[in-house]
């Protein structure tokens, strides 16, 4: 490991010390919200996105809107798979259709649960 990424692991602080409202908890995919930050992490196999809770609503709803069957790609691995960005330009999620459609529902489960955890607040 280079001493440069070696520096940014060390110097990382803790974000929060609150503990994250579970919005989505499934075998691959975590979805939670810090209650302090009120940032959104999606966590999906070894992959974390932070994201703002608009830029989630967009990205999740980007998500939902996206057909798997007129978007994927034929893979070397004989699969069709679906390529979807990421907060980060060099960072994609790819998917077999089985897996977008479970990350679909996560996303629209995400999303009830964020305006359910909103609307307790108020």
């Amino acid at each position: 490991m280079s001493d440069d990424v070696l520096h940014m692991i060390q110097k990382r602080e803790p974000v929060c010390q609150t503990e994250p409202v579970i919005l989505v908890e499934e075998q691959f995919i975590n979805i939670s919200m810090c209650q302090c930050c009120k940032r959104v992490g999606l966590h999906y196999a070894n992959l974390l996105c932070s994201f703002r809770i608009l830029e989630f609503r967009g990205f999740a709803s980007s998500v939902l809107k996206t057909n798997f069957i007129n978007h994927a790609a034929y893979f070397p691995d004989h699969t069709n798979r679906i390529i979807i960005g990421t907060c980060h330009k060099d960072i994609q999620f790819c998917f077999t259709e089985s897996e977008f459609f479970d990350f679909q529902q996560a996303m629209n489960e995400a999303l009830l649960m964020l305006e359910v955890h909103q609307a307790m607040q108020e």
